[in-house]
């Protein structure tokens, strides 16, 4: 396969790359402030109410990060196939 001569794809396909790479990133941070939000809320002493509100809303936040992987998943691959469709045009194979 030869490279298209037009620069603008090359940079293209390199910002999609870099995209690609930091949506993966991404993943792996938000599992690791979901597993810190697990520590962070059985640390807390539960024999008060405000540490029972605590314990209670850093268990819906921890959910809710840990959703977030799957979302920003869906997203690399959509950009994944993005740059696959681009270079596949840029490389002059038609989709």
């Amino acid at each position: 396969m030869s490279i298209p001569a037009d620069p603008d794809a090359l940079r293209t396909s390199e910002a999609l790359g870099v995209i690609q790479r930091q949506l993966s990133d991404a993943i792996s941070r938000l599992a690791d402030v979901s597993a810190r939000a697990v520590r962070v809320a059985d640390q807390t002493d539960w024999r008060t109410d405000a540490a029972t509100r605590f314990h209670a809303s850093a268990e819906d936040w921890r959910r809710d990060v840990a959703a977030l992987p799957d979302v920003v998943d869906t997203a690399r691959t959509e950009v994944s196939r993005a740059r696959l469709r681009f270079e596949t045009l840029a490389w002059g194979f038609g989709v």
